[in-house]
């Protein structure tokens, strides 16, 4: 079977969440996958950073049409990305982009979530207008959508009408590097000893003590919320914010603005992020909204208890494992940090809880029920 795969969510090297599912999804699937033929489709007038993918099996097939020339052609239907790239039985794409595809072989579309339509006030009209184009252009040209949670599927079918047959969910995994770490240098260990916490610590100028927040700056995932309860608690706690700016993010920053204890960490690498959770308290993430929320996940594989959203994917995600709370409500995030900082019992509770329900999620595991929606 010739399956192809659009990649042009891999062409930056920072990836963002959407880019890192792509990237785990395929590292896995090429290591499981001898047999079918993989060819990778990409295009970009600028010069790109691809990842390294490596088996007599894959063939990457880039071209370099101006983004916004390529965009209005896939609209118009001028184009056909499984022609541009040959004949294929099979054609994925792990993420919305504008695509036009021919008659033939079967099209698979991961939809990771719709919050552009559930919360259109979180987003710039420009990136609305966007989204909504694309869904409205290709919903109905896919054989099969595949989504990261219930919550996602159900969205699908209550608000695009999409019928449930269509729909496959697939949860996302956690890669091995994301595990307890020995509080003691730990050189040679995880990605050639750059997860050592001493050493993360020292590179972030990290305090002792703090709440851990990683992901984009922006209104869905309620940092505002995060910052205010946090401005409410008393004790030597810091608030540690990482991620790249989003949009609609001055608010963030004007909260933070004065308060020495808030710290902002930008980008991390991802060979970082499991000694960030190591030496967190805990992982604040009450989004207002989430397809899956991978660092819910990330958090609870390294043994950082979590605060989540009840809301969306979150419930199904975290479960029992975390304190769910309801992110419009500041006294609840309060009580939820005080709590998880003061409570001994509590804290070492989701800590163990966290660890098992970790464990049910893998990428090796999500790349196997991805492969067999390709068949």
């Amino acid at each position: 079977m010739r399956i192809g795969i659009d990649i042009r969510c891999l062409m930056n090297s920072n990836y963002s969440g959407v880019g890192w599912y792509a990237y785990n999804v395929l590292e896995n699937l090429f290591r499981i996958d001898t047999e079918n033929k993989y060819v990778l489709f990409y295009n970009s007038s600028k010069e790109v950073k691809l990842p390294e993918f490596k088996g007599k099996n894959i063939t990457f097939r880039g071209f370099r049409y101006p983004n916004k020339l390529f965009s209005i052609l896939n609209y118009l239907n001028l184009v056909n990305l499984d022609k541009m790239i040959g004949v294929v039985d099979v054609f994925w794409s792990p993420n919305l982009n504008f695509i036009s595809w021919s008659k033939k072989g079967r099209k698979i579309l991961t939809i990771h979530d719709l919050s552009f339509l559930i919360f259109p006030e979180f987003f710039p009209l420009k990136t609305l207008w966007w989204h909504k184009l694309i869904i409205n252009k290709i919903i109905n040209k896919v054989d099969i959508i595949i989504t990261d949670s219930q919550s996602t599927k159900l969205d699908l079918i209550k608000l695009l009408k999409v019928s449930a047959e269509k729909i496959k969910v697939v949860y996302l995994g956690v890669s091995e590097s994301y595990r307890v770490l020995s509080p003691s240098p730990l050189q040679g260990e995880g990605w050639g000893g750059v997860n050592d916490l001493l050493l993360v610590k020292q590179k972030y100028n990290l305090p002792d003590k703090f709440i851990f927040y990683v992901g984009a700056l922006e209104p869905r995932k309620n940092i505002e919320s995060i910052i205010e309860a946090f401005k409410m608690l008393g004790g030597d706690e810091s608030l540690v914010i990482a991620g790249t700016p989003g949009w609609k993010n001055e608010k963030i920053y004007e909260l933070a603005k004065g308060d020495e204890r808030i710290k902002f960490l930008g980008y991390v690498r991802e060979e970082d992020k499991p000694a960030l959770y190591n030496l967190a308290s805990m992982l604040a993430y009450p989004s207002h909204y989430e397809g899956f929320g991978l660092p819910l996940i990330e958090a609870m594989a390294c043994g950082c208890p979590v605060i989540a959203g009840a809301n969306s994917s979150q419930l199904e995600v975290v479960g029992e494992a975390g304190l769910l709370v309801d992110p419009n409500n500041l006294n609840e995030i309060k009580f939820a940090m005080t709590a998880m900082i003061g409570d001994n019992e509590l804290r070492n509770k989701y800590i163990e809880l966290g660890l098992a329900r970790a464990k049910e999620f893998s990428w090796e595991k999500t790349a196997r029920e991805i492969l067999e929606n390709f068949n």
